[in-house]
């Protein structure tokens, strides 16, 4: 079987305008694609610190604090949609980081109480507690993936599955001339519980509270923007607005559980205390962004 083409399409005829339709949508998107990613690294570039600022906060309220970045194969066209966001905050924080590069911080504007309002991995770890394990997995590898993603992954599983756990507010209070370092986020467990269509009935209750770790010995290097600590305790609190736990769990809210002690009783910690290290990239009365030991950013902005 063979099928005769015409060697030459008039621009009118209804070859050439197939081919049009067929063609013309992908080269358009393939060159739009290249000029927005050219577009994006050159403008951020000629903005203001203020209007990176609003960029960062504007992207930060379009990803849901950035916990929509997390590829994950059934949300597949949903982490595509996604994937432009990541390299556009990515984009904003680094070209906010240059516009301080090569001075030293100032302590004193790291004071103060801090609402996390965007990260690059899941929100909860900015927690001393997670930057403690996260340091303790090191560079140790699980198959492809390091052994500290693979936990994490491993946590979100076993606390947010089918929505039986949320994390609210995320905050950060530092002193650094008592050198400490209280971090806290609210949690919300089986905040809806029902079978749908067979009825509304809650099969479980609502409950949560604000888990808070403490962190001591908070050291800054102003030159590197380095931060060293070292976890001290964790305690879980009673919060306003969100239901205590029932039957007996309300004995351990508001007690203080001594993670250090029982961390260098654990034998493949060998007696090592839980501590971590994260980075100053950027500070100011306002605004700070902060980067793990993994190249992963957490922007706070300062509420007291």
């Amino acid at each position: 079987m063979s099928v005769c083409l015409p060697a030459r399409a008039n621009p009118g005829s209804l070859p050439a305008q197939r081919v049009a339709i067929r063609r013309g949508p992908t080269v358009r998107a393939t060159r739009c694609s290249a000029a927005s990613t050219s577009a994006t690294s050159t403008s951020v570039e000629a903005l203001s610190p203020e209007q990176l600022k609003r960029n960062i906060l504007r992207l930060g309220a379009l990803t849901d604090r950035g916990q929509l970045l997390f590829p994950q194969k059934a949300y597949a066209p949903l982490d595509m949609y996604n994937a432009k966001h990541k390299e556009e905050i990515i984009a904003a924080v680094e070209a906010l980081a240059k516009t301080k590069e090569g001075k030293p911080l100032d302590p004193a504007l790291l004071n103060g109480e801090w609402e996390c309002v965007l990260a690059t991995k899941q929100i909860f770890r900015s927690s001393p507690f997670f930057m403690a394990i996260q340091d303790a997995f090191g560079d140790a590898t699980f198959g492809d993936s390091k052994s500290s993603e693979v936990f994490f992954r491993l946590h979100d599983l076993q606390v947010m599955s089918w929505g039986a756990s949320t994390v609210g507010r995320v905050a950060q209070r530092i002193n650094l001339e008592n050198e400490t370092l209280e971090s806290d986020f609210d949690t919300i467990l089986f905040r809806s519980t029902v079978i749908p269509i067979l009825g509304w009935f809650k099969l479980l209750p609502t409950f949560g509270g604000r888990v808070v770790s403490f962190a001591e010995r908070v050291k800054l290097d102003p030159e590197s923007g380095r931060i060293d600590l070292e976890l001290m305790k964790t305690r879980v609190e009673r919060k306003e607005g969100i239901p205590e736990p029932p039957l007996f769990l309300p004995w351990f809210l508001d007690r203080d559980y001594p993670v250090n002690a029982v961390w260098r009783l654990l034998p493949w910690n060998k007696g090592r205390a839980p501590t971590a290290t994260t980075y100053v990239k950027y500070v100011d009365e306002d605004f700070r962004v902060m980067v793990d030991r993994d190249g992963q950013y957490f922007v706070y902005c300062k509420v007291a």
